[in-house]
């Protein structure tokens, strides 16, 4: 007989009881969710298929597709992230006097889940914002905290742009107010421009290029709200999401969870915010 070999699967006939499955579930997830969105089809299948042993009674039977073997992989025994059956990846923060800003990261192409969140010093956060094209400031916790380590962070960010330097994109920064209560609460930062616009697309239409916006701090919903929120904009400036090149949105999430609290790092295809900066 003749076969597609683009159809070929290789069919693993796996005979368990419920307990092993358990400990498949855990294997499979493992192995196919350090990958991002394209690959979310293939760890759905991966979890309906498995998580079908838990509810089957004594022995199952698992079709797994050739692509798809899997095979046990445990993580790091001391590795700084962890990962859930779910495939959420997630971090603790460690804050302190001297460490209290931090870049973030996604997981490298070849698995590797080393920590992904790393102390970045305070001149090299505000770098982020000088190259980037929209910020969106996100925070938890205390508002009123909140607002005033966004002050600092637009006042730092302002000063940084007006003292340029290595790796610095010369231009303005602005605060689009649209919807705020109460402007005067950023009014007395030197040199930061109040923006006013019908929307942050025709905002970014009128603005010269090294000029970057802020939108104000808003109350965290998670890693997947926010990052919804940070793609959305990015599809309606035409821009592209994060700080590897200029231009970008990001996003900065103000006291977010630290130790012993842990942050989801990846969270259904998201990554947390680019810049992590924690208020004193």
């Amino acid at each position: 007989m003749r076969y597609n070999s683009a159809l070929i699967l290789l069919l693993v006939v796996i005979s368990i009881a419920v307990s092993p499955a358990a400990s498949l579930v855990q294997i499979a997830c493992w192995n196919d969710s350090s990958s991002s969105n394209h690959n979310q089809p293939r760890r759905s299948f991966l979890q309906k298929s498995v998580g079908a042993l838990l509810t089957s009674g004594a022995s199952s039977t698992v079709l797994v597709g050739a692509s798809s073997i899997l095979v046990s992989k445990s993580p790091p025994a001391h590795a700084a992230t962890t990962e859930s059956p779910t495939g959420i990846i997630t971090q603790t923060v460690k804050v302190t006097p001297v460490a209290h800003t931090f870049v973030s990261s996604t997981p490298s192409s070849n698995g590797n889940k080393a920590s992904l969140i790393k102390p970045l010093r305070e001149n090299d956060a505000t770098r982020y914002f000088t190259n980037a094209k929209v910020v969106h400031l996100f925070y938890d916790g205390d508002a009123d905290q909140a607002m005033q380590t966004a002050k600092d962070i637009l006042q730092l960010t302002v000063q940084r742009k007006a003292g340029q330097g290595p790796g610095v994109t010369p231009g303005k920064v602005h605060l689009l107010v649209n919807g705020l209560e109460d402007e005067s609460t950023y009014s007395n930062i030197p040199g930061l421009e109040l923006l006013k616009s019908p929307s942050l697309k025709f905002a970014l239409t009128n603005l010269p290029v090294g000029d970057v916006v802020f939108l104000p701090p808003k109350k965290s919903n998670g890693t997947i709200i926010n990052g919804m929120l940070v793609e959305q904009s990015a599809l309606t400036s035409g821009l592209e999401v994060g700080g590897t090149k200029s231009g970008g949105v990001i996003s900065c999430l103000i006291n977010g969870p630290k130790e012993p609290e842990s942050i989801a790092v990846l969270d259904g295809g998201y990554t947390t915010s680019t810049i992590l900066w924690y208020g004193p």
